[in-house]
């Protein structure tokens, strides 16, 4: 069992969650259930959650590239009040974007062609097969889109007590990978430029993904940082395809590490992705994914809490609240990527929403011990691959 010592709430590093409406998932702004979303927000304050993330999908948004859905946008407004109701911050994700391992886009930003998505693309709730997205950091019609949601939405909400911040164009490092680092930088520095003339004193995060570290990701955690973005790690507590890792907190130490060393700073820490077993009994693997036992990934999640505290980040993020119900099994990007059904704090068993064991972590305590990393920025930046190989054996090594 995991010791219950201290509430994660009485530590100064924020504790936040993903989340999607427990009983409507990604119809969040499109079917907006205030009571529902308030019960969901009452559960996760007593948890000792500081904060939740929440995507903004564009097309909910912005049903035109020069017209915003009233309806929605009061909406949020709606979702601020709720969440400040129960002492919860919100960091919104502009222009979503990558969610759940697909791109939700407007219509109006794909173009009709004969070629296959670059990435896994929903319209309208389905799965487009064929056409061209218009890329949202060289587009015009979609930099000057981008501009209208911060005129209406960033710079009328800006005030509000419950915001946080913003996480412009969620899954921006895996939508800028064939960029040259000149155009993301230019697009990146723009876009924080517009949000702090529209919203003075909110803060700009942009998440990197693990992965993009073992080879040059577009903007590097320093690059971010120079954008006046904040940079956050993102990486994934089940498995890697290639070391196949699940669960394991001394490979997310090294990439903590790693993180902070090429930021300068301490960095906020992500989970991306937390599945369970769906019958909540011993864990198992399917198509390369590990479902954990709720038991294991409280443990689990524990020792990243534990490994979080210690690195001094300012913010921890768990994903997320709720598992999939069952009625949206079969809904994009659900029918594909099973494992997606299960990654929340909540999972639902008969007729009701019941809590795992990992909201055992929430309250724990643990007292862990990581090795520490010494890396030399600059010949890392010469060669991520060979550099990444090295340390990571060298770090294995001294991993208790």
């Amino acid at each position: 069992m995991i010791p219950l010592c201290v509430p994660v709430s009485s530590l100064p590093m924020l504790l936040g969650i993903g989340y999607l409406p427990s009983r409507i998932g990604p119809a969040f702004w499109q079917a907006f259930d205030a009571a529902a979303i308030d019960d969901d927000l009452a559960h996760i304050a007593a948890l000792g959650f500081q904060a939740v993330r929440v995507p903004l999908f564009w097309a909910d948004f912005q049903p035109q590239p020069a017209r915003i859905r009233p309806a929605t946008l009061d909406a949020f407004g709606r979702f601020l009040d709720l969440a400040h109701q129960h002492g919860l911050r919100v960091r919104a994700g502009l222009w979503t974007g990558m969610w759940d391992g697909a791109l939700w886009w407007p219509d109006w930003g794909v173009l009709p062609a004969p070629l296959p998505p670059s990435w896994p693309l929903i319209v309208d709730g389905k799965w487009v097969r064929w056409g061209r997205v218009r890329h949202p950091c060289t587009d015009e019609r979609m930099l000057r889109a981008r501009l209208v949601l911060v005129h209406e939405l960033v710079a009328w909400y800006r005030e509000h007590p419950a915001l946080l911040g913003w996480e412009p164009l969620p899954g921006f490092g895996r939508l800028t990978a064939a960029l040259p680092t000149e155009t993301a930088m230019s697009w990146l520095q723009s876009t924080v430029a517009a949000l702090n003339e529209a919203a003075p004193g909110l803060d700009v995060s942009v998440l990197v993904a693990a992965d993009a570290l073992e080879g040059r990701p577009t903007l590097w955690p320093d690059e971010v940082l120079a954008a006046g973005a904040q940079p956050g790690l993102s990486v994934a507590t089940f498995a890697s395809d290639r070391r196949r890792l699940p669960l394991h907190t001394g490979w997310i130490a090294f990439l903590l590490d790693l993180t902070i060393a090429l930021a300068g700073r301490p960095v906020a820490l992500h989970l991306a992705g937390l599945p369970t077993d769906p019958t909540g009994g011993t864990g198992m693997a399917s198509e390369g994914v590990y479902y954990a036992a709720e038991e294991e990934a409280a443990v689990h999640l524990a020792e990243v809490l534990a490994l979080a505290r210690q690195r001094h980040c300012p913010e921890m993020w768990v994903w997320r609240w709720a598992d999939m119900p069952p009625s949206l099994w079969e809904q994009p990007p659900y029918d594909q990527a099973h494992w997606r059904r299960h990654t929340g704090l909540l999972r639902w068993q008969g007729n009701a929403w019941r809590e795992k064991k990992l909201v055992e972590a929430l309250r724990s305590s643990l007292a862990i011990a990581f090795p520490s990393l010494e890396v030399d920025s600059e010949a890392y930046r010469h060669d991520p691959a060979g550099q990444f190989s090295r340390l990571w054996t060298e770090y294995r090594r001294r991993l208790p």
